[in-house]
C-alpha cells in the first residue's frame, strides 16, 4: 500500500534496515489526556488482533494514503524540528486502516453508539466498519482521503522517496 508519513530526521538516520519509533513518541501531542492514552492502548490491542504482534518498546507508525494534511504531524517540543516526509510502499498485511475523522471518537473517549450496555472498547470497534461509519455520518465517504494507517516499522526497502524538511512553529 502506498503511504506517506512524517518522522523526525533521526528516524531515517537509524542504523540497519528496520526503522522504528520509541513508545514515548506514540501520542502525537502529548496532551496527557487519560482518554487519549486509553485510545492509543486500545488501538495497539486492535492492531495485534487484526495484524501482527507488536514490540512493546516501539510505537505504531502513522501514515496516510495521500497527503490529507497541510502540515506535518510530528511530536516535538523544539520550535525548529528537522523532519522527513517519506513515501512508502508498505505490505498490505501490515497496514491497519481506519477513518481519519472517526478516530476522534475513541481519542476523546466518546462513543459511536448511545448504548452504555456495550463496553466502550467494543463500541470503538465501529472505527473499522466503514459502511457503518458512512451510514451513521461519522464518515463522509469511503474515499482514501478520509483514511489513515498504522503499522509497526519501516523497512528501508519500502522507501520510495524522501524529502527533508524543517518544521517551524
Amino acid at each position: 500500500m502506498l503511504l506517506e508519513t512524517y518522522q523526525h530526521r533521526s528516524f531515517i538516520k537509524q542504523s540497519g534496515n528496520i526503522l522504528t519509533t520509541l513508545r514515548s513518541r506514540e501520542t502525537p501531542f502529548e496532551l496527557g489526556w487519560n482518554t487519549e492514552i486509553r485510545a492509543y492502548e486500545w488501538l495497539r490491542q486492535q492492531y495485534q488482533q487484526h495484524r501482527v504482534r507488536l514490540n512493546r518498546q516501539h510505537a505504531l507508525i502513522w501514515a496516510w494514503p495521500q497527503s490529507t494534511i497541510s502540515y506535518p504531524i510530528v511530536p516535538h517540543t523544539d520550535r525548529r524540528v528537522a523532519i522527513v516526509h517519506l513515501w512508502l510502499d508498505v505490505p498490505d498485511e501490515l497496514v491497519l486502516l481506519m477513518n481519519f475523522e472517526a478516530w476522534a471518537i475513541p481519542l476523546m473517549g466518546a462513543r459511536f453508539m448511545e448504548d452504555d450496555n456495550i463496553p466502550i472498547e467494543r463500541d470503538w470497534e465501529k472505527l473499522f466498519d466503514e459502511a457503518w461509519l458512512i451510514q451513521h455520518e461519522y464518515a463522509a465517504s469511503d474515499d482514501w482521503l478520509d483514511h489513515q494507517a498504522v503499522f509497526p516499522y519501516v523497512d528501508r526497502a519500502w522507501i520510495k522517496r524522501i524529502k527533508y524538511l524543517r518544521c517551524y512553529r
